[in-house]
């Protein structure tokens, strides 16, 4: 087993926080991926995790590794699909780090982030993009 496969392997037994702001970029970008495939995977809208997982994305979609990035926008999304309107209270300070590192990124990144103001839209969070000194769709 290589020095990448013992770290990554390793990584997998910390919690969420450690995995998703870690300093290797691997295990940031496995952590997401495996985060948007546990929020795939809940059904039940006021499961406790999804309120556990709500803080840690304004950090992570502004991760300044482009394809960690990425890979983090698909954690959002799955959550976003995932919540309820309770998600709504962090929609502000995840939209701000969006607006400030994902819109002027690769093309597949804005398409991404513009998906996940969509589902904030969706999940009743509109006063994230009329609250500030700027309206991100105006």
């Amino acid at each position: 087993m290589s020095e990448e496969e013992k770290l990554l392997k390793e990584a997998k037994k910390l919690p969420w926080e450690d995995r998703l702001l870690h300093k290797n970029w691997k295990v940031r970008n496995e952590a997401n991926i495996d985060l948007a495939s546990l929020c795939d995977s809940i059904i039940d809208p006021k499961d406790s995790r999804l309120r556990e997982f709500a803080p840690l994305f304004r950090k992570t979609v502004a991760d300044s590794n482009a394809p960690v990035q990425e890979k983090a926008l698909d954690a959002l999304i799955a959550f976003l699909r995932a919540a309820d309107a309770d998600a709504g209270r962090h929609a502000k300070e995840v939209c701000d780090a969006i607006v400030a590192k994902c819109l002027t990124g690769r093309p597949k990144t804005v398409e991404k982030a513009q998906a996940a103001f969509m589902l904030w839209v969706e999940l009743e969070a509109v006063e994230a993009f009329l609250v500030g000194d700027f309206m991100v769709f105006g």
